[in-house]
């Protein structure tokens, strides 16, 4: 296990600020007044607008303390996609992905170290940001289901985080990116990425828990892209 640093918190009235003690030149005051629209400009000063996913995931670009980063606004999905949108009643929900992601980095887990996170209270809802670190050159597991080196890294993750005892209800091979790397030994690394909703079991997996989390990441190649890969096969 690595002693790593937790974001540091920040508040204001009605707001709540994450800050990553790796970021350099930021003022967690600016941030705290400049709040989703200081995220907005710049976004559109250093990541020029560009946008990284598809879909509810979608996120964006942006420069903070001098790492590249990945800006992800928050919404709900499933049943109350329509009806609560990118509305929450507190923000536990954001916190406890922040905790999350700084216990697995501990634990030697590759997922993205949070940069910036930020929570506001407006007419009783509350709208939640997120920044993490981009893992540049990197495509989805998905993508790249046709890279050996990929697809088992990606296993390997998986046997990882089970035995750990995370349970991650979105836990699919679009959520799971490659970074190639010709020098590394495994041809690259295989990263964790949204951890929203995601927590930790008291142990590993059961036997029983894996084979139907691994089920049902099969189920993703296959109704994307009508086949699955050997490796996954049941």
């Amino acid at each position: 296990m690595v002693d790593l640093s937790a974001p540091v918190m920040h508040e204001l009235t009605g707001r709540r600020l994450w800050m990553a003690a790796t970021l350099e030149g930021e003022n967690p005051a600016a941030w705290l007044a400049g709040g989703a629209g200081l995220l907005e400009k710049r976004t559109q000063e250093s990541g020029g607008g560009r946008v990284l996913g598809k879909g509810r995931g979608a996120t964006r670009a942006l420069t903070v303390g001098g790492f590249s980063g990945v800006w992800r606004h928050n919404r709900h999905g499933g049943l109350m996609r329509d009806v609560l949108g990118d509305r929450y009643l507190s923000s536990v929900r954001l916190a406890r992905e922040i905790a999350l992601s700084h216990q697995l980095r501990c634990w030697g887990v590759a997922t993205p170290e949070v940069l910036l996170a930020f929570a506001e209270r407006r007419r009783g809802w509350v709208r939640q940001d997120l920044v993490t670190e981009e893992v540049v050159g990197a495509v989805t597991i998905f993508e790249a289901r046709e890279d050996e080196d990929a697809l088992a890294a990606a296993d390997a993750l998986l046997e990882q985080v089970f035995e750990l005892g995370l349970w991650a209800t979105d836990l699919h091979p679009a959520n799971l990116l490659w970074q190639a790397d010709s020098n590394h030994p495994e041809g690259g690394m295989c990263w964790l990425i949204d951890l929203a909703g995601a927590a930790m079991r008291m142990g590993p997996l059961r036997p029983q828990e894996r084979i139907a989390r691994r089920a049902r990441f099969a189920r993703y190649f296959q109704k994307h892209a009508g086949m699955v890969p050997t490796r996954f096969q049941a």
